[in-house]
C-alpha cells in the first residue's frame, strides 16, 4: 500500500522572509498611524492594517492560500466583518455628541405631582 500523505507544497525561505518584512513595515505604519490624529477614521485605518495583517499571517503561516476551501471561509468572514463594522460606524457617526452644555434641564414636574411645588420622585407627593 502507498502511504498517502496529505501535504502541501513547500513553501521557500524567501516568501517567509519577504512575509516577515511585510509585516514589520505594518507594524510600522501601525505605530505611525497610532501617533497620528485622523479624526474619525483612526479606528477604520486602524482596522484596515489589522485585516491586512491578519489576512497575511492566515494566508502563509495558516496555509490557507494553499487550501481553496477554508481561504474562501476565511475571506467570507472577513467580508461579513467589514460589513458589520462599516453599519455599526454609520450608526456611530450619526449621533449626537453629547456634552454637558447639550444636556436639558432635568424635569421638575411629572403628571399628578403637585403645581408650583418641588416634588419628591420617587412618592409624587410634595416636599414639606
Amino acid at each position: 500500500m502507498e502511504n498517502t500523505a496529505h501535504s502541501h507544497p513547500v513553501t521557500s525561505p524567501k516568501v517567509y522572509l519577504g512575509v516577515l518584512a511585510a509585516l514589520l513595515a505594518l507594524t510600522a505604519i501601525t505605530v505611525t498611524a497610532a501617533g497620528i490624529d485622523f479624526g474619525a477614521y483612526n479606528t477604520v485605518i486602524a482596522l484596515i492594517i489589522a485585516t491586512m495583517k491578519a489576512s497575511l499571517v492566515a494566508l502563509f503561516f495558516m496555509h490557507l492560500r494553499h487550501d481553496k476551501f477554508n481561504a474562501v471561509v476565511f475571506l467570507g468572514g472577513v467580508l461579513f466583518l467589514a460589513i458589520f463594522l462599516i453599519f455599526t460606524l454609520f450608526d456611530i457617526d450619526s449621533r449626537v455628541l453629547v456634552l454637558p452644555g447639550n444636556l436639558k434641564a432635568p424635569v421638575q414636574e411629572f403628571p399628578g405631582a403637585p403645581l408650583n411645588k418641588p416634588v419628591r420622585p420617587s412618592t409624587g407627593s410634595a416636599v414639606s
